[in-house]
């Protein structure tokens, strides 16, 4: 993949508007950026203003899993982005903001799989706040799901079955695995 940026005036930007508090999405999807003014007084700077993303709904961030030989693996997927070091980073099999695709006709794969799962495949389900430096009040639903045999072991191009382990290997290296997959890993507990 290649990904090309260049830097347009925002008066140019398409589908997107302003008002006195935001730039958003004529169509109030995707997110917002607002400007907020903080205040902080045991702090060498006691105030200051700064630009939040505010998530305009909650997000989706998933792995299925599914036994091959005995063992537990993944399905990753290369996912393209904005702003990765090197165009591609090992993401969970989907990761999206749901509002955006629930009724959408170019769902990611194994969307509808993960947003329908039974109870008796949910390995690991919680909401995850994403709070910090650049994010206001986002919030992911993070969820392991096993595969039942509706899930092939042949995939789309841009998907792999990995091991924890190989997943673990890549994690010691930078810019391999994105920060949601990380989160997500990070969550598994052994028995």
């Amino acid at each position: 993949y290649e990904l090309e940026l260049r830097r347009i005036p925002l008066a140019e930007v398409k589908e997107w508007k302003k008002d006195d508090y935001a730039i958003f999405h004529e169509d109030h999807k995707y997110f917002k950026v607002i400007a907020v003014r903080a205040a902080i007084h045991n702090r060498e700077v006691k105030s200051w203003t700064q630009p939040l993303v505010e998530s305009v709904q909650e997000g989706l961030i998933g792995f299925v899993i599914k036994k091959i030989n005995g063992v537990y693996h993944f399905l990753v997927q290369a996912k393209l982005e904005a702003g990765n070091f090197d165009i591609i980073e090992l993401a969970p099999t989907v990761q999206c903001l749901t509002g955006n695709y629930r009724d959408a006709k170019n769902k990611p794969p194994f969307l509808d799989y993960v947003l329908n799962a039974s109870d008796d495949l949910i390995r690991y389900g919680t909401f995850q706040s994403e709070e910090g430096g650049r994010f206001y009040q986002e919030q992911n639903k993070n969820i392991i799901v096993e595969a039942d045999d509706s899930i092939p072991l042949e995939l789309p191009e841009n998907y792999i079955w990995m091991t924890l382990n190989q997943m673990n290997t890549f994690i010691k290296f930078n810019n391999y695995l994105n920060i949601q997959s990380r989160s997500l890993i990070a969550s598994i507990k052994f028995v």
